[in-house]
């Protein structure tokens, strides 16, 4: 646990009486200091890494962090992230204020023009869904962190992610290690960087218990409900079923229930189900739906906790941050019979 910075470590670190210390931090104007005493005792208590508001202000330093995002609605549950970040921030003293451009090119140039031109301290540039960048909209010489993308042009730009490829292991492991044996996977679009981790995390899961990958079972339901729903129906319609479907998001899991119902099939006694995301919908479905959790919280926290240390100099082990997520087991996967026969 890092030592609490003291006023009397400032003094020693200064070269200054502590009540010099303690005067010039309290703003206090009862005693005249001269002002390149003040500056030393600011400046000491910064580079010590002492928290006070008051000398970040008296120091002039910027004590906001801007957050680009693009199409964020109300209901996204990436707002999570955001909040997280929100609070982690102002924790360290700092106001974090979100912009929201949705494509549009002129806003996008606006705000570019006033985090420059503004007294900020650094950037988060966010995506509410998981994804190689094609282009960063939004650009600043100030210290800058992705959150859920990544910029393959600028691998020195520290980003944080969710770790799909291990969420996804550990959704098929869990079914691997209950006996099932034939598993399927209703992936999102192959494009997008989610979908490709999560059918690799899927992939290996399988090998690792010495099931040789059945490309038929690996299908793309374009992350819709009623796609999931069809392929489903397709899946369990094969002369060798699937005895378990991971689904590479929750709401995929609601159309790959409703094929299972309609096919006079119950969950998990006949097909187990695991989801990912695990949204409010995966607790109060019924049967309720083991899902994989994507952890948007401590990847806005981590997110500001790397900017931070960017904004204080300080390297960072690693420019690419991968977040896991808890495999939240419910009823949907819990083994009722004897599989694999």
């Amino acid at each position: 646990m890092a030592k609490k910075i003291t006023m009397s470590d400032i003094a020693a670190a200064a070269g200054v009486s502590q009540s010099t210390v303690s005067l010039v931090l309290n703003g206090s104007t009862s005693v005249k200091i001269a002002e390149a005493t003040k500056r030393k005792v600011l400046e000491t208590a910064e580079s010590l890494g002492y928290k006070n508001k008051k000398v970040a202000h008296a120091l002039g330093r910027p004590k906001k962090i801007a957050l680009v995002i693009n199409g964020l609605t109300s209901y996204d549950p990436f707002i999570d992230a955001i909040n997280a970040a929100r609070e982690e921030a102002w924790s360290n003293d700092y106001i974090l204020v979100t912009f929201n451009y949705s494509h549009d090119e002129v806003l996008a140039s606006k705000i570019e023009s006033e985090i420059n031109g503004g007294d900020y301290a650094g950037l988060v540039y966010a995506s509410s869904m998981t994804r190689e960048l094609e282009q960063q909209r939004v650009t600043t010489s100030l210290p800058t962190v992705l959150l859920n993308c990544t910029n393959e042009e600028h691998t020195e730009t520290t980003s944080i992610l969710p770790a799909d490829m291990i969420g996804a292991y550990k959704a098929v492991s869990h079914l691997t290690t209950q006996g099932y044996r034939r598993i399927a996977m209703l992936s999102g679009e192959s494009w997008m960087l989610a979908s490709k981790q999560r059918a690799d995390g899927y992939r290996q899961a399988l090998i690792d218990a010495d099931i040789i990958p059945n490309s038929e079972y690996l299908v793309d339901a374009n992350w819709s409900l009623k796609e999931a729903h069809q392929q489903t129906l397709a899946l369990l319609n094969m002369e060798q079923p699937p005895e378990a479907i991971f689904c590479g998001s929750d709401y995929m899991a609601m159309g790959c229930y409703q094929a299972i119902a309609e096919l006079g099939l119950k969950i998990p006694h006949d097909v187990a189900v695991v989801g990912y995301d695990n949204q409010q919908i995966a607790s109060e479905s019924f049967p309720a739906l083991t899902s994989v959790e994507l952890p948007y919280s401590d990847m806005g926290k981590l997110a500001i906790e790397s900017l931070m240390a960017l904004i204080e100099g300080q390297p960072l082990l690693s420019n690419k941050r991968k977040v896991e997520g808890e495999l939240i087991v419910r009823t949907s996967s819990t083994k009722t019979k004897k599989v694999g026969m």
